[in-house]
Order: structure tokens, then sequence, then C-alpha cells
């Protein structure tokens, strides 16, 4: 079949009360619009209509989809008739015309399919998903009379058609011919002055049209138009993310407080403690143990890792890593196998060989550690000059003492020591003691003689 695919994605989206396009608010980190062009993807032709700000939504669209600008936003009717007047869409034969909105992410993708696949099994007109609610506010009721149906937008309803609770999912299959035939005779004359698409569905009744209603579960039609819907549709489908997880061995101890991006990948075995947020393109390998209070963003955690009340931002972490408590690995750390980072400590923009270990209160920017090494309490790397980053190498074995500064660009050798307290400035050879400390001076009697003053 050749399909062209519409997104409606012209509106404000005012009750969201921001000033960001409603289509470009975020659901498990992933954008509103981002939902609603996976869904049509696999279609010949795709088109979006887009309205407000039209540059951000048009930007964050795929190559194979053509935006349409519908200058002035005249309702979902007056927004398809402006994508069949254009020049790109009239370059091919459409067989049939999906048209879903932007802002209702759990659309399921095999259902659409089914519905296109009824109407063209039933050569109907058109088809749309319809929900039975217990709350219809907001939604346009599918409005029964014998044989005839149409749909009724809430601000056009009578006192009687309000009492229903059939409701209009905006989802709709034209047959093309259909669409294009009947399109330009929509008017606005309702309560909203606006050409409805929904009007349709009262003319295919009228010329005696076949037509397919596929009842759906209403979460699967459930727009955005608030705040406060966005956060319903996000914890629906966080719960449904979390149960497949679970489904597949994952351990969840409170999946109330636990927030995960649509991205993430969890193995088998691995544990999710409490109040952790996993975020972007991360991955959690096999029998991790992560949190409670853990915040891992865009990165790689390898397997039989903890990570425990720490933060780990665009970083990879290679397998029986120990991260925590309190760790910050900042972008560009990369751990290698069996590596600690402990207590405090905090990592940046450098590669920690196999079985090194950063146990707490230590700071390592811009370098390069090799297998081995023990990075001692208190000590860090001196990177920043105040104009340029310059990089800390410290070879296999070292053993780098407490309360060490390391003042860059500086190598440090191959099991070489160095002595606690040290500003070291230049490199250390192989197995050789590093250390620089002014001679103690000890002031016999001071304390007597200050408490005299």
């Amino acid at each position: 079949m050749n399909i062209a695919g519409i997104v409606l994605a012209a509106g404000k989206g005012t009750r969201m009360k921001s000033e960001l396009p409603k289509v470009l608010h975020s659901v498990l980190g992933k954008k509103l619009i981002h939902y609603a062009t996976d869904v049509i993807s696999d279609f010949e032709h795709k088109f979006v209509v887009v309205g407000h700000e039209a540059d951000l939504v048009s930007n964050e669209l795929a190559e194979d989809f053509t935006p349409i600008l519908q200058s002035i936003q005249n309702g979902t009717g007056h927004a398809v008739a402006t994508v069949l007047e254009d020049e790109s869409f009239n370059r091919f034969n459409h067989e049939y015309v999906v048209v879903i909105p932007g802002d209702v992410p759990l659309i399921n993708k095999d259902s659409l399919h089914q519905l296109i696949k009824e109407v063209k099994n039933k050569n109907a007109s058109l088809g749309f998903f319809s929900s039975v609610s217990n709350n219809p506010f907001g939604y346009g009721r599918v409005v029964r009379d014998g044989e005839s149906i149409s749909i009724v937008e809430e601000k056009d309803c009578n006192d009687e058609q309000r009492k229903i609770n059939e409701i209009n999912s905006g989802i709709y299959c034209f047959n093309a011919d259909f669409l294009q035939s009947n399109i330009n005779q929509l008017s606005n004359t309702n309560a909203q002055s606006e050409i409805y698409l929904t009007d349709l569905i009262g003319i295919a009744n009228n010329q005696k049209l076949d037509m397919v209603i596929v009842q759906v579960e209403e979460h699967s039609i459930q727009g955005i138009n608030s705040m406060s819907q966005l956060n319903e549709v996000e914890d629906n489908l966080q719960k449904k993310l979390i149960q497949q997880f679970m489904d597949n061995g994952v351990y969840f101890q409170d999946p109330a407080t636990t927030y995960i991006d649509e991205s993430v990948n969890i193995s088998s075995g691995s544990k999710i403690f409490a109040n952790t947020h996993l975020k972007g393109t991360t991955t959690i390998g096999e029998n991790c143990v992560i949190g409670p209070n853990a915040q891992i963003n865009n990165s790689t955690i390898g397997n039989n890792t903890t990570v425990f009340n720490s933060v780990v931002d665009e970083s990879t972490v290679q397998s029986n890593g120990s991260i925590g408590p309190f760790a910050h690995l900042r972008p560009g750390s990369e751990l290698s196998d069996n590596v600690k980072v402990g207590a405090f400590a905090e990592t940046k923009n450098s590669k920690i060989g196999q079985g090194s270990k950063v146990p707490h209160l230590a700071y390592v920017g811009d370098a390069e550690l090799g297998e081995n090494v023990n990075f001692s309490a208190g000590a860090i790397t001196v990177n920043y000059d105040g104009s340029n980053k310059h990089q800390t190498k410290i070879e296999d074995g070292a053993f780098i003492g407490s309360d060490v500064m390391l003042v860059a660009p500086v190598t440090i050798g191959k099991d070489a020591m160095i002595g606690a307290g040290s500003v070291i400035t230049k490199d250390v050879p192989e197995k050789a003691l590093g250390i620089e400390r002014n001679h103690q001076k000890n002031i016999e009697g001071y304390m007597d003689r200050k408490k005299k003053k």
C-alpha cells in the first residue's frame, strides 16, 4: 500500500503554559514529536504540519519527514488541507492517508497498522480509533444515532451529548480519494470557528459510505494538553517500561521512586534500588547493583558493577567496578575492569586502568592512570593553569600518597611513589620516590605563651 502519514504538530499548547512548543516537551527523555514520527516511520511518505515555532519543530525531524507550514492555525481540517495542497504531497499518488496528533505518545504502532488493514479490506472511506472513557471531558464525542455516526467536539456538544462516554482519538486512516474529494466541504461553523477534520465522519455517513471504528484502551489515545497530563502519561509509560524490565529479570526495589528513560537498556540480574535515575543512552550490564540514590546519564556500566549514591555522566565503567558513595564521574571518564572510585572522589576526562583505585576525597581530571595505581585520599591532579588544561600521566603500579598535588603536565613513572603532602611539578622516574616538603619546625612552649597573651 502507498500510504502517506501526516503528524499534526502546529499548535502552541496554550494550556501547557510554556514557551516551548507542546510537541517538544519530553516523556521519558524522548520528545513527543518523536513518538509520533516513530509510529509512521515505515510509511512511504511522511509529513509534519508545523506552525508555532515552526523552525524549532522542523529541526527535530528526520530527513525523510517533510515539514508543511500552517501559517494560521485554523483547526485540524485546515491543517490536513494545507498538506493536501502542497506540491510535495501532490508529487505522489497515495492510496491511504493516516493522520495522527503529535501529542499522543502512547499510540500503538501495531494497532495503527491493523486499522489501516481493516479500512483496506472493507474498502472503507475512513477509519478511526475510539475509546470508552470514565472522564470524557475535553474530547470529541462519538455520537451514534441508529446507523448514523458523527463526532461532535466538546465545545459543540449539547447537554445530552456531553453525557456520552465514547470519545474520539484524533487518529484516522482515510481513503485518499475520499479525503481529497471532500476536504474542501469542511466549514468553520462551530463554537471555535475552526475547520474540524472530524466533520469528515459526518460527510462519509451522509454519503452512506462504509467506515471502520476500532475501540482501543483509553490510555493508548491519551493526548497531552497540560503539565499534569504530561506527568500522567509519563507515569503510565514509566510503569510499563519498568514492568518490561522486571519481566526480563531486572529487580526494582521501589519502582515508584525510579525514573528510566525509554532509551535505557538494563540486562538481567541487575538490581535497581530506590531513588535511581537512568537517563539518555545508558546501558547497565548484568548483575549490577545501581543505587540507591544514583543518577546515570548517557553512560555504560559493565557487568557486576556497583554504583551507590553517585552520579555518572557520559562515562564508561567496565566490569566489576565500584563507584561511590558520593562519587562523581564527569564526562569523558573511562574506567577499566576492577576500578574503584570511592567516597567523595571525582573524575573527569580521564582513563583509569584495570585494578586502579581512587578510594576517597580525590580529584582525577585530564589524566591517564595505568593499571593497579593507588590514588590516595586528598590527592588531586592540578590540570588547569588558568588558561589551558594539561594532562597528568601515571604509569602502572604507581602509588600516589595522601594530600598530593600533581601539577600538570607531569608524568609519574611505573611503580613510583609520591610522598604524602607533596606538590609535584616535575616528572618522577620509574620506581623513584617523589617528595616535596619543607623541613618541619617545632616551636617549643608555643601554646603556653599563647595562653598567657
